[in-house]
């Protein structure tokens, strides 16, 4: 299973996630969420749009490692030791 994004967690295009959930953390660092930024230098400011099928924070699915933005970024980094499908 893939690594649940967090905050700071970094994309493929060398920026990184600035947005997360107010409530559900991941290694004490919030966890990132399908309409969550990412802050890309290329292209600005764009949402996570993929995620998981099965495990949400707030309502909304939660991004893991290889998931994508608006932009076509792919997500990066990721907890150490908490794991989604």
């Amino acid at each position: 299973m893939p690594a649940v994004i967090r905050i700071g967690d970094p994309g493929s295009h060398g920026g990184a996630v600035t947005t997360g959930s107010s409530d559900t953390t991941a290694n004490g660092i919030a966890v990132a969420r399908v309409g969550d930024t990412y802050n890309c230098p290329i292209h600005g400011p764009n949402a996570i749009v993929t995620g998981s099928p099965d495990t949400t924070a707030n309502g909304q699915a939660v991004a893991r490692v290889g998931d994508q933005t608006a932009c076509g970024a792919t997500l990066q980094g990721g907890s150490p030791d908490v794991e989604v499908n």
